[in-house]
């Protein structure tokens, strides 16, 4: 036992140390990571950035002729992209004679301004909280030629925080994103102070609470699930060696034992990994059982399952149940094993059905983008992972129990039917059974294919066509059952939708809604309700609220804001409005998802949100008055402005075109499908949902009363999606697959880079599949690399065209409008009139087109925005981009497009002139647009998912391709390969037909010129050999001959001596002599029987029979010998060579009477012969208990004429050898002298049939 422990250890010696270096290494990983260490490194990161542009702002101000230049507006472009390059703002004030700062001259960036306090203040650095984030500014007076002075300002950003966050806008500290998540800024002194370059202080970090180092470190879990991964490759190495001491039931179930516990300890003690730290173990994904906790757990436990049953199906690949001769056991054999086969097809089904159903991940295949924003790609890797155990297992289970099924296939189905319809019947949700009937049904076809032998014989050693034909069976089937259950998940949401468009609900805009309502909050209005009962201050708070919470949405809703006191008296409401009116339709009111936040239909088509608030004193606890909000929703046409897209939190579900019909008149519709814009009695739907199908979509009707209805609109691209899932599911199998060889042959290898070498040296076939099938994935990526490239460049092109149109329509639009309300002479005009009217024009002009409009003044200033909301939040500041201004104001540009971004959503922004009649620029015209990237988005998704179906059905085609290519190759070789064995001196060779001129014909030419020359140079050689065979005959014949004779001469001339002496014995002696002629004579005839046979070896008489019954026969003859203890340990299954059976009867009495003999003196003669299966051939091992074998003898042992008895012709081994040969199999032997000897005899087999040994097994 001990050497056992001590040969494991030396066996995995490398793996144990690199799972040890790579556990540690996580383990201290994570405690350098959650460390004040980590703290202080981002620390020094921060304050090195930041003393790096503070030294290059110092630097710049020195130039104060490079900065007079940009203040004047006389840099180049080449000087302005420089600047701009800088990653912080400079701005630059002139100053009048008393050094006060005027106007803003240069600016460089346009996501913040310095404040007035800032502007006005004195020079210095410091840490400053701006509306967009906390920023490090340096404030300097630089003197110029002139006499008067120019204030240069850089704010440098440290941390970007805005007044909302949400996907769009979200904290994070400039160029160090991951410091979000583990530090943050404090004013309180704490060891991490982050100073300037003059040593001062400008504020401190501290460590998040909660920080956890792993869930945000990407090496720490990296390290560890390697060094996990190689603890498991030990288990596996672990298990393999108990298999091979103690048999397999050992192996295996040390395996599941020690993978059962490792995970129940993970179950128990989820703090031990800490796992539910990250998102892919959130519950709320995904969660069906106690099992299936999260998609994380999905994942590990279909990788454990596989790997157990991958085991399982190597190490019993030649076991099956025997027979017993009690036919219930056999009836409970089988049973239990297609119960076991039932449950696990149908709670592989569940999982696919509750992935789909229950679990928040998208399998909406036709958007690619989609699929990246979630888990998707891990389910279907945890479904390939589940599909290949599902397959070794249920190959396994069929394998165990085909003995006992071998004639009783239609008793097989029945069975498996009858069970399947007890579980439905008695266990199953009856909400799933189309899908429970539909896994039965592909059950049972399953298990014929099973029953098919070229379809169930798959092995370790992969015959790439049956790999191909599984993965396809198995892809096929489980898009079946997701694309079911996506068609149901599918249907529920659309009437969904369909009821809930029918309320006019809209969850986006209760969502910007939200937004407002929190500036709304009971502290603020507490404060301020006392303003509320005098008439002045009403308007104001009222007006200062709505801007204040509201502007972002001015053209999404018209608010208006109403107010009561505690006696429910109104005060001062425009237009007025009783409580009791406000607070009924309050009541009557729908719920929403925001609290008390309700909406009411005034018409069909028309709905108000109302917003209740109620305050209490304080003191008192009465009702201090109440504050109704309500927001009308507009009619907002187009996706191009700011607010939808970086508010809207999209949705994949929403619907692509709707219509809603009141007094089947059309009275809203989205997109550009052809609704009707009134229904006829054809079009009326008879149920409350129907389907139409109509010109390549799918009309869904929702009949809400006799005249009104929904329509809900989707593209039937049912066949796009049952193709591209396959795809999915076929690439994820062929990934999967690849990392199991990549597993099994690390654990093949041990880590032993000479093995893996060993292992790369890939012959011609594997040469070619890879080949092919690295063509086909390298084209793809330069395919789809080169395409979304071509897309973006067009997109841009397009997009820039199209806002081009669109800015000279509005250009011309707004010019014609504004057409006697500029004033101002020569080359600088003005707007002059109202910015009221100028800011009604430009949200009229934004609603009509559907886009977001900003004005700009000649300094770069804004006007008018048709959202001001980013601008009155501090998201970007009211500053022209300093690019496009120099374009339009310097370089006097007609337009400039230019691509900006705020938080992280890009975007393209155009910008024009407004010019009078003479020409002259007044104004600028800016169009920020949105609608590229979603577009540009679902084009390269429509795309991939076009080069991922057909890159999938290539690699199908190309593996089909290689598979055929590689055989036409292959059996050339083969042929010739074939040919070169049968090479053989001893008989006549034939030469090869080749027809074609190749390079395989030259090759066959030289074969057949070397064929031709072997049988000239083998008929010499035969006949050299025949002659000298001859004559080694003859002279051995006669020394063997010679030397019973002797001893017959000398008895006869014995017993003439005594016949004529006339002795008294003669007849006793007359006796003797004769036993001993008898003797010699034997002894000749059996020497003359020896070379006969010998002579006679080279023609062997094959026949198909079984091992097992020769050897019993044979067997039988040695247990009864006495002081003998034999022993016979055969297979547990039939073997059937292919050999010359008397040959081979001859061969094992030739070493068990050897065996025999060798063990003669010994006390206690121990004879065993055992036998090992070994991939294609059987290897029998005779094992005596003798004296052994010296090692002088040990090289002639299969010698002719060689003994090592003192008596014999030592042709015994020498003909056994030869009968081995003559069976293609080996014969060889090891030895120990004083211990015994052990002969081994391998032949091939042929392949095992799967039937239960003969009786002769209970011999064992």
């Amino acid at each position: 036992m001990k050497s056992f422990f001590i040969d494991i250890f030396r066996r995995n010696i490398y793996l144990l140390l690199a799972a040890f270096v790579l556990l540690l290494s996580g383990y201290f990983l994570n405690l350098y990571f959650g460390s004040d260490a980590s703290v202080k490194v981002l620390r020094n990161s921060i304050q090195s950035f930041l003393q790096q542009r503070q030294q290059d702002f110092g630097q710049l101000s020195k130039d104060t002729a490079f900065l007079n230049r940009l203040a004047a507006n006389r840099y180049s472009k080449p000087e302005l992209e420089t600047i701009l390059e800088k990653k912080y703002g400079i701005f630059l004030y002139g100053t009048d004679s008393a050094g006060n700062p005027g106007t803003l001259a240069f600016w460089n960036e346009q996501r913040s301004l310095p404040p007035n306090v800032l502007v006005g203040g004195v020079d210095g650095t410091g840490f400053i909280h701006l509306a967009n984030g906390q920023y490090d500014y340096i404030r300097n007076t630089v003197p110029l030629a002139t006499g008067r002075s120019m204030i240069a300002i850089a704010l440098i950003p440290i941390r970007w925080q805005y007044f909302i966050t949400i996907s769009n806008l979200t904290p994070e500290f400039v160029d160090i994103p991951s410091a979000e998540d583990r530090v943050q800024i404090v004013s309180t002194p704490t060891e991490f102070p982050v100073k300037d370059i003059r040593d001062s202080t400008l504020f401190y970090l501290q460590k998040k609470p909660g920080y956890l180092a792993s869930a945000h470190n990407w090496s720490i879990p990296l390290v560890i699930l390697l060094g996990t991964f190689l603890v498991l490759i030990i288990i596996h190495n672990i298990a393999h060696s108990i298999r091979e001491k103690w048999g397999p039931a050992w192996g295996i179930g040390f395996l599941i034992t020690v993978i059962l516990l490792l995970r129940v300890i993970t179950y128990v003690s989820p703090g031990l990994l800490n796992l539910r730290q990250y998102d892919l173990f959130d519950p709320s994904i995904y969660s069906s059982s106690i099992v299936l906790k999260s998609l994380g757990d999905l994942l590990i436990n279909s990788f454990l399952f596989c790997w157990m049953i991958l085991f399982v199906r190597r190490e019993l690949s030649d076991y099956t149940i025997p027979q017993s001769v009690h036919r219930w056991k056999n009836w409970i054999f089988t049973i239990i094993g297609l119960a076991l086969l039932v449950i696990t097809t149908f709670e592989f089904a569940n999982i696919i059905q509750s992935l789909v159903m229950d679990a928040k991940i998208s399998f909406n295949v036709t958007n690619f983008f989609s699929l990246l924003n979630n888990y998707s790609f891990v389910g279907f890797i945890a479904l390939a992972a589940l599909a290949l155990g599902y397959f070794f297992l249920s190959q396994t289970l069929f394998q165990l129990i085909g003995y006992l099924i071998r004639s009783l296939s239609i008793v097989l189905y029945i069975l498996i039917a009858t069970m399947g319809l007890l579980l439905l019947t008695f266990i199953r949700n009856t909400d799933t059974v189309e899908l429970d009937i539909f896994v039965l049904v592909w059950l049972l076809a399953y298990t014929w294919l099973m029953q098919r032998r070229i379809f169930s014989d798959l092995r370790f050693r992969f015959n790439v066509s049956e790999v191909l034909f599984w993965l396809f069976i198995f892809s096929t089937s489980i898009s079946a059952v997701i694309l079911f259950e996506n068609r149901k998940m599918e249907e529920l949401n659309r009437r969904q939708m369909a009821e809930q468009l029918a309320d006019q609900a809209d969850p986006d805009r209760e969502e910007i809604l939200n937004i407002g309502f929190g500036y709304v909050d009971n502290d603020y209005l507490s404060l301020h309700f006392a303003r509320f009962k005098d008439p002045v201050e009403n308007m104001s708070i009222k007006d200062s609220m709505i801007n204040r919470a509201f502007t972002a949405y001015t053209n999404t809703f018209d608010t208006r804001i109403y107010t009561f006191d505690g006696d429910e008296k109104p005060l001062y409401n425009d237009p007025p409005i009783s409580y009791d009116t406000l607070n009924t339709i309050f009541t009557v009111g729908k719920g929403t998802d925001v609290p008390d936040l309700k909406y009411y239909s005034r018409s069909f088509d028309k709905y108000t949100y109302i917003y209740r608030k109620t305050l209490r004193n304080d003191t008192t606890g009465k009702m201090a008055g109440y504050i109704f909000i309500l927001s009308d929703p507009k009619i907002y046409k187009g996706d191009d402005a700011l607010i939808p897209e970086l508010f809207h939190q999209k949705s994949g579900d929403l619907p692509e075109y709707y219509a809603i019909y009141n007094k089947r008149e059309l009275v809203s519709e989205k997109s550009d499908y052809p609704f009707s814009t009134h229904l006829t009695d054809e079009q009326i739907p008879a149920t409350d949902f129907t389907h139409v199908k109509k010109d390549g979509y799918d009309e869904l009707w929702h009949r809400i009363s006799d005249d009104d209805y929904v329509v809900v609109v989707k593209r039937d691209n049912s066949s796009l999606e049952d193709i591209t899932l396959f795809a999915y599911l076929f690439s994820a199998f062929l990934f999967l697959v690849a990392i199991f060889r990549v597993a099994a042959l690390l654990i093949w290898s041990r880590m032993h880079w000479s093995q893996l070498r060993t292992y790369w040296q890939m012959n011609i076939r594997s040469q070619i599949h890879t080949t092919i099938i690295f063509i086909s994935l390298f084209s793809f990526v330069v395919i789809g690399v080169a395409t979304i490239i071509f897309f973006i460049n067009r997109y841009n092109r397009n997009n820039q065209d199209r806002l081009s149109r669109t800015m000279q329509t509005m250009v011309s639009e707004m010019q014609s409008k504004l057409a006697g309300q500029v004033g101002g002479e020569g080359e600088r005009p003005f707007y002059q009139g109202s910015r009221t009217v100028l800011q009604r024009l430009t949200e009229d002009l934004a609603q009509t087109h559907g886009t977001d409009i900003n004005i700009y003044d000649l300094d770069g200033n804004l006007l008018v925005s048709s959202n001001l909301f980013v601008y009155n939040k501090g998201i970007l500041s009211k500053k022209m981009h300093p690019l496009a201004y120099y374009n339009l104001h310097d370089l006097n540009t007609i337009q400039f497009p230019n691509d900006e971004r705020i938080g992280s959503v890009p975007y393209l922004s155009v910008y024009r002139p407004l010019r009078d009649d003479s020409g002259n620029a007044y104004a600028y015209l800016n169009i920020p647009s949105f609608t590229t990237q979603d577009e540009l988005k679902e084009e390269i998704s429509n795309f991939l998912v076009t080069i991922i179906n057909l890159n999938a059905f290539i690699f199908l085609i190309a593996g089909t391709i290689a598979l055929f290519l590689t055989n036409r190759i292959t059996i050339s070789f083969l042929l010739i390969s074939k040919k070169m064995q049968e090479i053989n001196l001893g008989k006549t060779n034939e030469v090869i037909e080749w027809n074609r001129n190749d390079e395989i014909g030259g090759l066959v030419k030289e074969y057949n010129k070397m064929v031709r020359k072997l049988e000239e140079s083998a008929a010499a050689l035969a006949k050299s050999e025949r002659e000298g065979a001859w004559r080694e005959m003859a002279r051995q014949v006669a020394h063997e001959i010679k030397n019973p004779l002797t001893p017959m001469k000398l008895s006869i001339q014995y017993l003439q001596k005594a016949i004529d002496n006339n002795s008294a014995n003669v007849k006793e002696m007359a006796a003797g002599v004769a036993r001993t002629l008898v003797e010699q004579i034997d002894h000749l005839s059996k020497i003359a029987s020896d070379f006969a046979q010998f002579a006679n070896i080279g023609n062997p008489k094959k026949e198909v029979f079984d091992l097992h019954e020769m050897l019993y026969s044979l067997v039988s003859l040695y247990e009864t010998t006495e002081n003998l203890l034999f022993k016979w340990v055969p297979v547990h299954h039939r073997i059937t060579v292919y050999a010359d059976k008397t040959q081979l009867n001859r061969l094992f009495t030739n070493l068990l009477q050897n065996a025999l003999e060798a063990c003669v003196n010994k006390t206690r003669r121990v004879i065993s012969v055992s036998e090992e299966v070994r991939e294609e051939s059987i290897v029998v091992k005779v094992t005596d208990n003798g004296e052994g074998i010296p090692l002088e003898m040990q090289s002639k042992i299969f010698i002719p004429n060689f003994t090592t008895k003192s008596s014999g012709t030592g042709l015994g081994l020498a003909m056994s050898k030869t009968i081995v040969e003559q069976a293609k199999g080996k014969i060889w032997f090891e030895t120990v002298e004083g211990q015994g000897t052990t002969f081994y005899v391998e032949l091939p087999i042929l392949r095992a049939t799967q039937i239960v040994p003969p009786p002769a097994a209970a011999a064992t």
